[in-house]
């Protein structure tokens, strides 16, 4: 019965469960994501590595994460800091490499990604081949990972499924027809498409008029990373907590006018603010926004503590009333979720993917880029802040995103797939012999 959801509690259970086709047993997965933490970028991509890692008890994985190629020449410390990558790391028993392959400054080079991307992994496919037949392919993102994957899928004669994290648009869809048309084709091509959100499946079956191929799964929480404070109702009542990206497309600057209001009416109230930039467009948005703090007054009541690992990250939202995400855009909101296994109220915007999340027993939804609505909210969880209950919380998140529950869900799509895949290798054959 394919389709169903599966609890393994190791690798041996696999063999026991008589639901499942046990020849694809155990799951060989190779994965495909730019977005996976390295020893120079640690906190890029964590949450594929969380499904990685949740899914290793249950399958092999491998993971190919290629890093931009930079020659040994003195400057461009925007590429040359990539050099220092290790070509190959392994945590937790899954193997991690990294490949090198050229890109150009910013966007110039974007439509030629996914031709620069497969012929700098193709070596070391090959190479993994020998002793890790892979017989399924996940990539994360369409374009170039996913298309990249469908090429590789074509080659070896090995099922593909997608997993898109951005909406499809009004963002990098609608800028380029050459990329739009391969992430279309990578879809189609693919068995299956995974959406981290009803927005942005709505947004994939715009394009590909096939809402049949493709299913919901979010990104999950880490239960034993983010946890409630024992002692509860020790928080600070006048501490609102920002995680992410400092830019634009995060609503930050809605959010420090929202903080301009409201400490109008809370003058004790204080933003943390966690979390930081990786590229260069993103380091330029940062320090304007640094600038509207200083133009707006507020450096009193805004703090930046910068780039954190999880764990720290934890301790911060144990600590605050309330965390908010205002974002213009938000594909799933990650940081909600965490927040609330960690026993916090949240504020976010309706902007896609916290929508998912976010209902009133868990804090408020508001309409996106609007800072007195976003300010009334904030005043108004702060003032009920008692009657969240911070174990409620926590298990809403458990119960609805743990890592886990992903991961029974992926490997259950994993199934479905190379299922799928047989049955319609096995058509072919058959309509091939027949003629």
């Amino acid at each position: 019965m394919v389709g169903k959801w599966f609890y393994f509690e190791n690798k041996e259970d696999l063999v026991k469960t008589p639901e499942l086709n046990l020849s694809y047993h155990p799951y060989r997965v190779l994965v495909l994501s730019r977005n996976y933490p390295n020893n120079v970028l640690t906190q890029l991509g964590l949450w594929v590595k969380g499904l990685v890692q949740h899914c290793e008890p249950m399958c092999e994985l491998k993971v190919i994460s290629p890093v931009p190629y930079c020659p040994p020449i003195a400057g461009f410390p925007e590429y040359s800091r990539f050099r220092q990558v290790v070509r190959r790391d392994c945590e937790n028993g899954v193997e991690v490499l990294h490949p090198r392959f050229f890109v150009g400054p910013g966007r110039y080079l974007y439509n030629l990604e996914a031709l620069a991307y497969g012929l700098g992994i193709r070596r070391q496919v090959n190479i993994l081949r020998k002793n890790f037949d892979f017989n399924l392919i996940h990539a994360h993102f369409a374009y170039p990972d996913g298309v990249v994957a469908v090429w590789l899928g074509r080659r070896f004669h090995k099922p593909v499924v997608i997993t898109e994290h951005a909406p499809w648009r009004p963002n990098w869809m609608d800028r380029s027809n050459v990329v739009r048309r391969q992430a279309v084709w990578a879809a189609k091509q693919s068995v299956f498409q995974i959406a981290v959100s009803r927005s942005v499946r709505d947004t994939m079956i715009h394009f590909t008029k096939e809402p049949e191929k493709i299913r919901i799964i979010p990104i999950g929480v880490d239960g034993s990373t983010f946890t409630a404070l024992h002692n509860d109702g020790k928080y600070n009542p006048n501490q609102i907590l920002y995680v992410g990206f400092i830019n634009f497309n995060k609503g930050f600057d809605v959010l420090l006018n929202a903080m301009r209001r409201l400490t109008v009416r809370r003058p004790e109230m204080k933003l943390i603010v966690v979390g930081g930039s990786f590229y260069q467009n993103t380091l330029q948005q940062e320090q304007r926004l640094r600038r509207l703090v200083q133009e707006l007054g507020l450096s009193r009541c805004v703090e930046f503590h910068g780039i954190k690992p999880p764990v720290e990250v934890r301790r911060y939202m144990q600590e605050s009333a309330l965390l908010v995400l205002p974002s213009r855009a938000e594909s799933f909101g990650a940081v909600l979720v965490e927040a609330l296994a960690c026993g916090t109220p949240v504020v976010a915007t309706r902007c896609g993917g916290p929508e998912d999340i976010v209902d009133d027993k868990v804090g408020v939804l508001v309409p996106k880029e609007n800072e007195e609505a976003l300010a009334m909210a904030m005043d108004n969880v702060l003032t009920r802040r008692d009657q969240f209950d911070a174990t409620r919380l926590r298990a809403y998140a458990l119960e609805n995103f743990s890592w886990e529950h992903i991961a029974h869900r992926t490997v259950a799509l994993y199934a479905e797939t190379l299922d799928r895949f047989n049955r319609s290798h096995t058509r072919s054959l058959k309509s091939e012999a027949d003629s």
